[in-house]
C-alpha cells in the first residue's frame, strides 16, 4: 500500500503546496512508482489553474470512487502530469466543491493507500489545517508535516499546538527567512531536535512550481531549496539513517539532489500563486 505524507499548515498560507511539489522532484529514486503530489486543500485548489489542468479529473473523481466505494477508481486514474512531468491529482479550484471532496476522501482513505500490492507516496497537501476532514487526512497519514514560516509569531502557532494534533510526533518544516536553529525552535516547541528542519526559499524554483517561468536542471540542483527538500524527503522515508547529524549544512554537504524533470516550464498565462522578493 501506499505511504501517505501530509503537510500542513496551522496558520495562513505557509508554502505547503510548493513544498509539496519541491519533495516530490527532490524525492530520492526507489520502486517503481514516482511520488503523487494530491492536493486536498478543503478551502479549494491552486494547481488546476497554475499549471492549465482539468480539475474534473482530480480529487472530485477520487472523492466519487470513494463515496460509491469504487476500488477500480485507482488514483493513477486521477493524476495529471504537471510540471516536468511531475504527477499531481488537483483539487476544484471552489471551496463549495474542495470541501465535500476532502471529506469524501478522508471518510474513505483507502482510496489513496491503494491496493496491497500498490506502491509509491502520496505527497497530501492539506493547505491550512482548519477544517475537520482535513485533520481526519492529517492523522490518518503515517507522517505529518506542519509547514510554517520562519517568524516568531508563526512559530507561536506551531507552539500552541491544538488538542487534535495530541498522540501524533508530526515534522516541522520551517520555510524561507529564519534567524533561529533547529536546535532553538527544537527546544522552544518542545520537539525533538530530529523533527525540524530548516528549508531555505529559492525565488526561481518557487516560480516555477508556481506555473510562472522555467528553471534549469543544473540550477535547480544548485538550489537551496532542491537540496534541503531532498534531505527532508531523506528523513522522511527513513533513508538518512546512520548518516551523521552535524547539523543541516553538513548534510547538505553531503547529500545532492536528484535532477528536477525537464522541462520545469509554467504554461503562458499561469496565475502567480506566489509573490516575488522571497516569501512563500
Amino acid at each position: 500500500m501506499r505511504q501517505i505524507v501530509a503537510l500542513g499548515s496551522l496558520k495562513g498560507a505557509a508554502g505547503s503546496s510548493t513544498l509539496a511539489l519541491a519533495l516530490a522532484a527532490a524525492w530520492p529514486p526507489g520502486g517503481a512508482a514516482q511520488p503523487v503530489v494530491v492536493e486536498a486543500d478543503a478551502s479549494g485548489g491552486d494547481l488546476a489553474v497554475r499549471f492549465g489542468l482539468s480539475d474534473m479529473q482530480g480529487l472530485l473523481a477520487l472523492a466519487a470512487g470513494a463515496r460509491q466505494a469504487v476500488q477500480e477508481q485507482d488514483l493513477d486514474a486521477c493524476t495529471q502530469p504537471a510540471a516536468g512531468g511531475l504527477r499531481v491529482v488537483v483539487a476544484p479550484t471552489g471551496a463549495d466543491q474542495a470541501l465535500p471532496s476532502v471529506a469524501e476522501v478522508a471518510a474513505c482513505p483507502s482510496v489513496l493507500r491503494g491496493e496491497a500490492d500498490s506502491q509509491g507516496v502520496v505527497l497530501l497537501d492539506l493547505g491550512h489545517l482548519g477544517s475537520a476532514p482535513s485533520r481526519e487526512l492529517a492523522r490518518a497519514a503515517d507522517r505529518l508535516v506542519v509547514v510554517a514560516r520562519g517568524g516568531a509569531d508563526a512559530l507561536a502557532h506551531v507552539a500552541a499546538r491544538p488538542e487534535w494534533l495530541e498522540g501524533i510526533r508530526p515534522d516541522l518544516a520551517v520555510v524561507g527567512k529564519c534567524r533561529y536553529s533547529e536546535s532553538d525552535i527544537a527546544q522552544a516547541l518542545d520537539m525533538e531536535r530530529d523533527q525540524v528542519h530548516l528549508l531555505p526559499w529559492d525565488v526561481r524554483a518557487a516560480d516555477a512550481f508556481a506555473g510562472v517561468t522555467g528553471v534549469a536542471e543544473r540550477r535547480w540542483r544548485r538550489s537551496p531549496m532542491a537540496r534541503a527538500s531532498f534531505v527532508l524527503a531523506r528523513r522522511l522515508t527513513g533513508a538518512d539513517k546512520g548518516v551523521s547529524r552535524g547539523g543541516l549544512r553538513a548534510e547538505l554537504a553531503q547529500l545532492g539532489a536528484r535532477a528536477l524533470p525537464r522541462p520545469l516550464s509554467g504554461r503562458p498565462g499561469a496565475l502567480r500563486s506566489l509573490e516575488k522578493g522571497g516569501t512563500p
